[in-house]
């Protein structure tokens, strides 16, 4: 009950750190690398350790945050176009398998970056990388967060002012998904 009530604090925590749309990925960081702690039981205090983990992270989570925000605008303008202006069936077709794949490729990216970045401090372009080739090889690891993230999706939808809070739990239900991969990875490196 105690990572419950610590998973609720840092949602507000959350909320607050993210007024300023762009500091999101800081956010999201620190509260992943407190949950990704609370895997394995190993978190402190929850304010202190959220805010320490948003300072120390700032500058790499804002700009992954940031490049993340572009892909999407990307991919969006690319099905605006794709729905919305006259294009031949066949090219329309095609465009629309390639940005689908692309949106997969962009989500399981999205996915598994914003842990990578918590659990190993590791620079922005080589969580890219890393997130890119997890989210594949570990597809079913992918396909089990995306189900959790759309259950507390659907959860925010019906209760939009528990949204927070939900997004935190999310966080913290993935957590188990992504220690376990991660504790494989830091086994497989260890001597």
């Amino acid at each position: 009950m105690d990572k419950i009530t610590d998973v609720c604090i840092l949602a507000f925590c959350w909320l607050v750190a993210s007024v300023p749309l762009f500091t999101s990925g800081a956010a999201t960081v620190a509260l992943f690398q407190f949950t990704l702690k609370q895997a394995e039981d190993e978190e402190s205090y929850a304010v202190r350790s959220f805010c320490a983990s948003f300072a120390r992270n700032f500058k790499s989570a804002t700009a992954l945050w940031l490049l993340f925000v572009l892909g999407g605008a990307f991919l969006a303008i690319d099905f605006y176009v794709l729905f919305f202006y006259a294009v031949p069936k066949p090219i329309r077709i095609a465009a629309f398998a390639a940005a689908a794949c692309l949106t997969f490729l962009y989500a399981a990216s999205f996915c598994w970056a914003f842990p990578l970045i918590a659990y190993f401090t590791i620079p922005v372009r080589k969580a890219l990388h890393d997130a890119l080739i997890l989210g594949i090889r570990h597809i079913g690891t992918t396909l089990c967060v995306f189900a959790v993230y759309a259950f507390f999706a659907w959860a925010s939808y019906m209760r939009p002012f528990a949204s927070p809070v939900l997004l935190a739990l999310s966080l913290f239900v993935s957590s188990y998904f992504f220690r376990r991969v991660f504790n494989a990875l830091s086994s497989e490196v260890s001597p």
